[in-house]
């Protein structure tokens, strides 16, 4: 009897319509399949983006805070750190009145001690063909008036508006305790703060007391320390105001005259044009 037969056919024709209903669900599982990758695919990307948006909005919050912080604590911080100086300086003079007003009172027992000098005796009558000894000069007093600065300068200084300082904060610090004391340097409100590297408003006045602070300064230390920095800063603030005396400009309100206190070397590559001003309007 033949395989594919008459009596076959019916077997052959089932087993023909069940690979097509195999066919049929392999195919629907397969677009099952691909519809759940798609959909998974879709989740991924829509997880990713969301993701990204959120870190991206989070940093912008993040950095807007710390901005804000920044802005908030730090000009009240570097005031704060800029009166602490003044104060400083201010306990530094009581301590050294106090230290002189003891040295004062020590000495006061030895000189109510110490003998009481003899007097000189009387000069022998010289005969009156000899002309009498001509009393010596008294010694000229000492001049301390040499050592006070121009008042071309000082003029010059308080004729000024508004100067910018920008130096190092222990420079300023220097500053404010030699100058912080005398009665036309007023210390300003806001002090900018870059890394250590200070930029502050003063005024002509401000400008006089700081430059006669600084003489007086270089005059009576003994440090050759304070003496140097006393004399480099002063040299500074000088050099500025003496600019404006040579090239005098008036005009351009709101620009302020501009000391920077910060030397360093000129590049090899650079043309020697003379010394770099430290000032500008």
């Amino acid at each position: 009897m033949a395989l594919f037969g008459n009596d076959n056919a019916g077997l052959l024709r089932q087993i023909i319509g069940q690979l097509g209903q195999i066919s049929s669900d392999l195919a629907a599982l397969k677009q099952q399949v691909a519809d759940q990758q798609l959909a998974i695919d879709q989740i991924r990307q829509d997880t990713t983006a969301t993701l990204s948006t959120g870190l991206t909005e989070n940093r912008a919050v993040i950095r807007d805070g710390l901005d804000r912080t920044r802005d908030t604590i730090g000009t009240p911080l570097t005031h704060i750190s800029t009166e602490l100086v003044a104060i400083r300086g201010d306990i530094s003079g009581l301590d050294s009145q106090l230290k002189k007003c003891a040295e004062n009172v020590q000495a006061l027992p030895a000189v109510a001690a110490a003998p009481l000098p003899e007097p000189e005796p009387a000069p022998a009558e010289q005969p009156d063909d000899e002309p009498a000894a001509e009393p010596a000069e008294p010694a000229e007093p000492e001049d301390h008036e040499r050592d006070e600065p121009d008042s071309d300068i000082l003029r010059a200084a308080a004729d000024i508006a508004h100067a910018t300082v920008e130096a190092h904060r222990d420079t300023w610090a220097f500053l404010i305790q030699v100058a912080g004391n005398e009665q036309h340097f007023h210390i300003p409100g806001a002090v900018q703060d870059a890394d250590g590297f200070v930029s502050v408003r003063l005024s002509g006045p401000s400008l006089v007391a700081a430059v006669t602070s600084l003489a007086h300064v270089t005059r009576d230390t003994n440090n050759p320390v304070t003496r140097a920095i006393a004399d480099h800063i002063q040299n500074k603030i000088t050099k500025a105001v003496q600019a404006i005396i040579d090239r005098p400009h008036s005009g351009d309100p709101g620009t302020p005259v501009r000391i920077v206190i910060d030397d360093r070397a000129r590049p090899d590559d650079q043309p020697d044009d003379g010394e770099q001003s430290t000032t500008g309007r």
